[in-house]
């Protein structure tokens, strides 16, 4: 096709159609590896989306729409510059994106906290020289649990940090264990989802549809409350092996 067979309005729009088609297909990408629901509106995904959509897809075609002009002499090299701001918008949106994509589900006394890859301690991380830990998952969060430190004195270095507003347990990777060594403190620390249907009476059909999809009865499963970024959610776990059952996208206080 050639520049000069075209008007504004006819480069905007075919430069639009390719920027949706390229988003369409990175923002497919994110929500299959990175965010899958319900950590998409737990974490906020929704909004990061909305930023990265509207630069990537609304900016570009625009800036065509002002600049084009088939008679202008440097209009391959105008239009190249573009396509180049425009991906390098896109990786930058991408790269937000991938640190703010949620890596743990982490048990932690008797509630979860979805952990984002930057909200993991650095430092503690990088304590972490072998096993499951050392690296952070790059396809979806993983549902773990933390201990609690070795040392039970209250003025303890990570106590103490939690209690200045540093990292919390949640954030600690050299506090982290398999959830399994942990699944039975959170059979016991399950509440009834009859509390939670109680508490959120407009959830109940919700609750009741997922204990029917789970083939159990509702007292062979309880829920515990789930902090996120964006949206504190219910998890719901078997009350007799502490198994996790789901995500409920209903406030669990």
């Amino acid at each position: 096709m050639q520049l000069t067979s075209l008007n504004r309005w006819t480069a905007s729009g075919l430069h639009l159609a390719i920027s949706a088609a390229i988003a369409t297909a990175v923002v497919t990408v994110m929500l299959a590896l990175w965010y899958p629901q319900p950590y998409f509106t737990a974490m906020g995904g929704g909004t990061l989306i909305m930023i990265l959509i509207g630069v990537d897809v609304g900016i570009g075609p625009l800036i065509t729409l002002i600049v084009f002009d088939p008679k202008k002499k440097h209009l391959r090299f105008d239009l190249t510059v573009i396509a180049l701001l425009q991906l390098a918008a896109l990786a930058y949106g991408g790269g937000v994106m991938f640190e703010a994509r949620p890596v743990y589900n982490v048990f932690v006394v008797d509630r979860f906290e979805t952990v984002a890859a930057n909200q993991v301690d650095a430092e503690s991380l990088a304590t972490v020289k072998t096993g499951e830990f050392r690296t952070l998952p790059l396809a979806g969060p993983r549902i773990i649990a933390a201990r609690q430190p070795d040392s039970p004195d209250p003025k303890s270095e990570i106590v103490l940090s939690a209690l200045r507003g540093g990292p919390d347990l949640a954030n600690l990777p050299e506090l982290y264990v398999p959830y399994a060594q942990f699944r039975r403190d959170a059979a016991r620390s399950a509440r009834p989802l009859a509390e939670l249907a109680k508490r959120q009476p407009g959830d109940a059909a919700t609750i009741r549809s997922f204990v029917a999809g789970t083939g159990r009865t509702e007292d062979a499963v309880g829920f515990l409350p789930m902090k996120a970024r964006n949206r504190d959610m219910a998890v719901v776990v078997d009350t007799g092996s502490g198994d996790v059952l789901g995500i409920l996208p209903v406030y669990p206080w």
